[in-house]
């Protein structure tokens, strides 16, 4: 993909709201996936239609974690293969950096999802362990 292309998808990422109704982003974290998305753009295919960045974390508050850099192309929309980025660590930081300007009610999350379609649309979402109710089964 052209250099100027790539510049102009990363842009274009800033400008159009994410796709996810249910968490809408930040300013913060949208200059965060712009950065997240110059990388990821760096290491894709010329025929991608969709990029994935799956971040899972063993604890809420992890330093560290498991990341998969995922992709579908035309033609084969449902098949997600791997790719490589520009640097496989720096979008999974930089996402990881994000909880510090979160407030802390969001900070505890284990799983997050960077989806990012070619015409700039993306959502991120995050997932969050399940509550425990307090109620033993017996």
């Amino acid at each position: 993909m052209p250099g100027i292309l790539r510049t102009l998808l990363a842009l274009l990422a800033l400008l159009v709201p994410p796709c996810a109704p249910a968490q809408e982003a930040s300013k913060h974290e949208t200059r965060v996936v712009q950065s997240v998305v110059e990388c990821l753009v760096a290491g894709l295919p010329e025929d991608w239609v969709r990029a994935e960045m799956i971040v899972e974390l063993a604890k809420p508050g992890a330093i560290t974690g498991d990341v998969q850099y995922l992709v579908a192309r035309k033609d084969a929309e449902d098949k997600l293969e791997p790719f490589a980025p520009c640097d496989f660590r720096k979008p999974a930081r930089t996402l990881l950096e994000t909880r510090k300007s979160q407030p802390a009610a969001k900070r505890g999350w284990t799983g997050a999802k960077l989806v990012l379609q070619r015409d700039g649309k993306f959502a991120l979402n995050y997932e969050y362990p399940k509550k425990d109710t307090g109620r033993s089964q017996k």
